[in-house]
């Protein structure tokens, strides 16, 4: 009788201990799904950021012909002939100041290692083969040298990138007015 009652304490046990395994990964398979959904609005959130900056930096670019004319001499890899407002060496740098990182030779426009997940992480962080990167708006932290420490919407860390690619948002107003084609007749 005793080995009956040790057997059947025994298998009580076996199935308390079967019904808290399963409790166990019913509840762990729950929180590893939540924490899943909050990661990826996490990334999608990261994601509408970062294309908030891209907007805003092709915004300033659009609006500003000097800036206009940097973005499209980069695309035809031809030089400019004036010079452009650019923080650190034509004008003072100052910390937390938005600039526009405007590259005008084929590159990544942000680095590979750390960086978020997602397509639009990838693809900006991915080397562009004959023209450069899309404009982006960054916010200056500091100068290293020859090149500046700066924050983006689309890096988890900050990153440094050379003066010569930092231009400050507005230009300077050129006082020739914008003539049309033949108005000199």
């Amino acid at each position: 009788m005793k080995k009956l009652e040790i057997a059947t304490g025994f298998a009580q046990y076996k199935v308390l201990l079967a019904i808290l395994g399963v409790v166990t990964s019913l509840a762990s398979f729950t929180f590893w799904k939540w924490q899943k959904e909050q990661h990826e609005k996490y990334i999608v959130e990261k994601e509408e950021m970062c294309q908030q900056r891209l907007d805003f930096a092709e915004q300033y670019v659009k609006g500003d012909r000097f800036l206009k004319a940097a973005y499209y001499a980069s695309k035809t890899q031809k030089p400019l002939t004036f010079q452009l407002e650019k923080p650190g060496i034509t004008t003072n740098f100052q910390a937390d100041k938005e600039y526009i990182l405007l590259y005008d030779k084929p590159g990544a426009l942000i680095p590979k290692s750390p960086r978020y997940e997602g397509s639009l992480f990838t693809r900006l962080s991915r080397q562009t083969d004959k023209y450069p990167p899309e404009p982006l708006l960054v916010t200056g932290k500091k100068i290293l040298g020859q090149k500046a420490e700066v924050k983006s919407a689309c890096s988890p860390n900050s990153f440094t990138v050379p003066l010569d690619n930092l231009y400050e948002t507005t230009q300077p107003i050129d006082i020739t007015p914008y003539l049309p084609p033949f108005s000199n007749f």
